[in-house]
């Protein structure tokens, strides 16, 4: 998704942005100010990449009838849905009652291995992660699309949220 909104990879959604691509959630603008209250509570502007993942959980959410709050990011929804008939991009996945986010003990977990691993400025380069996704015994070609589905910004390492992706 965030590839949509963002496509020169500035690691922030405009407002402007953000509301046009929200609105195809089908949800009220009530909603949506609540959501995007929650998804930007220092009032920036603008997301970043949490906080955008922040705004489509909680969209998830709204779309399957439970409350707009932070407590709502724990629960297992489907992915949010998104009507545009006219981007080749966007497809909408089957509607599964798959767990299609990194949960919160998941990325704890996740974020100690990160750790671990003397990320530099924040970063792994793919030396240090190899072992690790070695470890998964996946075929190579497998943990190659692994890699390029996690390395979202394409810069050849990974932060804290590529690797728990």
């Amino acid at each position: 998704f965030i590839f949509q909104v963002d496509p020169t990879y500035t690691g922030r959604v405009g407002a402007s942005e953000a509301a046009l691509f929200l609105k195809k959630s089908g949800l009220s603008d009530i909603i949506l100010g609540k959501i995007w209250d929650l998804a930007d509570p220092e009032g920036k502007g603008y997301l970043d990449k949490q906080g955008f993942y922040v705004a489509l959980r909680l969209v998830a959410c709204a779309q399957n009838g439970h409350d707009v709050n932070l407590s709502s990011l724990n629960l297992t929804v489907p992915p949010p849905k998104f009507h545009d008939t006219s981007s080749p991009l966007l497809i909408t996945p089957p509607s599964t009652e798959t767990h299609w986010a990194v949960r919160v003990e998941e990325k704890a977990k996740f974020d100690g291995i990160f750790e671990s691993l003397l990320p530099v400025n924040g970063l792994l380069s793919g030396d240090k992660v190899k072992p690790v996704l070695m470890n998964s015994k996946l075929p190579l070609d497998i943990l190659g699309r692994v890699w390029d589905l996690s390395d979202i910004d394409k810069d050849g390492h990974l932060d804290k949220d590529e690797f728990a992706v």
